[in-house]
């Protein structure tokens, strides 16, 4: 059957069960009480509002089932694995932990340099902003000194 014959037939379906129901609505108004009159016309329009809204959420809910789903709906994608070694990662830490802190210098990272350096190094001091680490400038120094040991 043609989609053009199908879908009057549907539209003629339609206006017959629309006029049914208005002439049940005009009978049953007209046989029900005055002082129940408004009610019943509030539910009937009740009724045509909620028949409306379940029809257009059909329409749209069938509408959008074609589209893609969006970009903002998908879930997030995984952060891409750092390409940093481990032991890289965790002696970069170190060093930036360092110039941040004079106690995380002296607790971990200066017993490692002494220890590269056979013990030949010195500790640099630690002028007005004692709480902060060393310089970056002092710790290049520091391992530049460690990588000349044999």
């Amino acid at each position: 059957m043609p989609w053009h014959a199908e879908q009057s037939r549907r539209l003629l379906g339609r206006a017959i069960l629309g006029a049914l129901l208005a002439l049940a609505a005009i009978v049953s108004y007209l046989t029900l009480p005055a002082r129940w009159r408004p009610l019943g016309v509030k539910l009937v329009c009740a009724a045509i509002v909620i028949g409306g809204c379940v029809h257009a959420r059909r329409v749209v809910s069938q509408a959008l089932d074609g589209h893609a789903v969006s970009e903002l709906d998908l879930p997030a994608p995984a952060p891409p694995v750092p390409d940093l070694d481990g032991a890289f990662r965790r002696l970069r830490d170190d060093l930036v932990f360092s110039l941040r802190s004079r106690q995380y210098f002296t607790a971990i990272l200066w017993p490692r340099l002494l220890e590269l350096t056979g013990g030949t190094a010195s500790m640099p001091a630690a002028g007005r902003r004692s709480r902060r680490g060393p310089s970056l400038a002092e710790l290049e120094a520091l391992i530049a000194s460690a990588e000349k040991q044999p």
